[in-house]
């Protein structure tokens, strides 16, 4: 919106437009009182009083809506722009409007004057006696149309486009108190001015921010993950950030080559006894350290003097006890161990 749409005292005088109601209600009051004897000639008074004195002050001298009750701006106050407004206010358009907003409240005071006995009960304005009633609603008609005039004018204001309003001339200074009606006391400030809201910035392009980006980056915005850096893409950032590592790897890394390996006496590293701790795989945690893990046999009878000695019918009771006496014990060794792990 233009900067000139923000000036308070057009939209102070706009906002009158909502007293309307109010002064068609008070009139309403003011009809409702005795009992009507010449009713064509209530009407006429009414309307005479009520439309002709604001109908002249708009043709004439324009209200001046630099003015509140009470106080109006001197016309030495007044800016290049508010007297352009001043200008656009003594334009045809808006004395054509003068004379066309009286014709509606003309058409609204004909429907109320035959319906005012209904608030004959409500009104408070009996002692006046009928004349009394038409005077107040005269008044009253005469405020309704004041406050549906200026609104108006200043709506037909509104709707000039800027380009339009800085072509007219600033209308002179001089014949401002001249030419329109200012009701009040000339001071020099009455209403604060109004700034236009300032524009929005225009939001940066990613690439000035970050030159690195590539365009599929720069499309994604703000949603796309940040770029990783060194740091995280070393092979320990993996177990820093709590992923485990792969051991499949540094657990086939701790059984001796086939080739290294002894079949009757294992290798140095892995001998032949038949403990589960020398058989069993370490994890990586423990390879790197010195841990001492409780030898347990495999075969626990107390009747066997060879631990590392197993007997088929242990493994497996199915097998007939005479044909296990008479088969030779089987010795484990490391090479077999370490065969049926990497056929597993």
């Amino acid at each position: 919106m233009a900067a000139w749409r923000y000036d308070p005292y057009l939209w102070v005088h706009l906002a009158g437009l909502a007293t309307v109601p109010l002064w068609l209600d008070l009139g309403l009051l003011g009809l409702a009182v005795g009992n009507p004897t010449f009713p064509a000639l209530e009407l006429a008074v009414i309307i005479a009083i009520g439309v002709l004195p604001v109908l002249a002050m708009q043709l004439v001298r324009p209200f001046c809506i630099y003015s509140v009750p009470g106080l109006a701006l001197r016309p030495t106050a007044m800016g290049d722009e508010r007297r352009r407004l001043l200008t656009q206010f003594r334009g045809w358009r808006v004395r054509l409007g003068a004379l066309l907003v009286p014709l509606p409240l003309v058409w609204v005071l004909l429907k109320l004057y035959p319906l005012a006995f209904l608030a004959r009960d409500l009104t408070p304005f009996d002692g006046g006696g009928r004349w009394g009633g038409v005077a107040i609603a005269a008044f009253a008609f005469l405020m309704a149309n004041l406050f549906l005039q200026v609104p108006v004018a200043v709506l037909q204001v509104l709707a000039t486009s800027t380009r339009r309003l800085s072509a007219l001339p600033p209308y002179p200074v001089a014949a401002v108190a001249t030419d329109f009606t200012l009701v009040g006391w000339p001071v020099g400030h009455i209403l604060p001015d109004i700034a236009a809201a300032p524009a929005p910035a225009h939001p940066r392009s990613p690439s000035a921010d970050h030159p690195d980006l590539i365009p599929s980056q720069m499309e994604a915005g703000a949603d796309s993950p940040p770029l990783g850096n060194a740091e995280n893409d070393l092979p320990g950032a993996a177990v820093d950030r709590g992923v485990p590592p792969l051991e499949h790897e540094e657990s086939s890394s701790l059984l001796p080559p086939a080739s290294e390996v002894d079949p009757d006496h294992g290798s140095p590293d892995h001998p032949s006894t038949g403990t589960v701790s020398q058989l069993a795989i370490q994890p990586p945690q423990a390879a790197d350290k010195d841990v001492q893990v409780e030898d347990q046999p495999l075969n626990h009878d107390p009747e066997n003097s060879h631990p590392e000695t197993l007997h088929p019918e242990t493994l497996h009771p199915e097998i007939d006890p005479a044909a296990v006496a008479e088969a030779e014990p089987v010795e484990v060794s490391a090479v077999s161990v370490n065969s049926y792990i990497n056929v597993g």
